[in-house]
């Protein structure tokens, strides 16, 4: 399991060390965020102006969520508001808040996405499930659930996977997991269990991804380790 161990705890409480790994942990985590939604061909998009300010305002979102999980915030409908506003900052022509336009969206023929005249309502009852009904489920299920039904709503004019997948981080985080970076050679395997309700794949994705997460956790605590004997003895 990729549940965060005594080692990894200590580690994370220390301020020099969390603080270094929320950096590197950041940049990765918007880069491969932002480049889910691009093709294979178009990384260089990343790189160009505005979508610079893009990945700085997922930036801004995900040090957001960071301040909540200090505060041990649980997970609200105004802080997922709030993610998204935030990673929208620079995307034209979009709302704030929840969707109001777009009811006729399908994914693979299979369902259509939200009314904008319920939407408030499906998120409330995607968290009444998320802490009632899925609260003893195992926590990678869970998230896949959620994931799932929340890009079903789709809740937002645009940034719902940018979105999505910065709340699975915030939620498993909180659940003393090491985060789910999902690798861009997984990008249509995962868009594809997303929109047919593949929970397993989509289980087993997060798991694993998460699990090798917990392995670079502890090589950079060995680094970490080493560094620091290394100062001691020039002392």
């Amino acid at each position: 399991m990729a549940r965060l161990g005594e080692r990894e705890i200590e580690y994370l409480k220390n301020k020099e060390f969390l603080r270094n790994y929320l950096e590197v942990l950041s940049n990765r985590l918007i880069y491969s965020n932002n480049l889910m939604e691009e093709d294979e061909n178009s990384i260089h998009k990343l790189y160009e102006s505005h979508n610079m300010s893009v990945l700085h305002d997922n930036y801004n979102a995900f040090r957001y969520l960071i301040d909540k999980m200090r505060s041990n915030k649980e997970l609200t409908e105004d802080i997922i508001i709030e993610v998204a506003n935030t990673i929208n900052t620079h995307s034209m022509y979009i709302s704030n808040g929840y969707r109001k336009i777009g009811n006729n969206v399908k994914f693979e023929d299979k369902y259509s996405i939200e009314k904008t005249y319920n939407i408030s309502n499906a998120m409330k009852e995607l968290l009444h499930k998320y802490y009632n009904e899925w609260s003893s489920l195992d926590t990678f299920k869970r998230e896949a659930l959620f994931n799932i039904e929340f890009l079903r709503i789709h809740p937002f004019e645009d940034g719902n996977g940018r979105t999505s997948r910065l709340i699975l981080n915030y939620n498993v985080i909180r659940q003393g997991h090491a985060p789910v970076i999902i690798p861009a050679d997984m990008r249509e395997k995962y868009f594809h269990a997303r929109n047919t309700e593949d929970v397993n794949f989509i289980t087993n994705l997060f798991k694993v991804e998460s699990e090798k997460e917990l392995k670079g956790i502890n090589t950079l605590i060995d680094d970490y380790e080493q560094y620091k004997n290394k100062t001691r003895i020039n002392r």
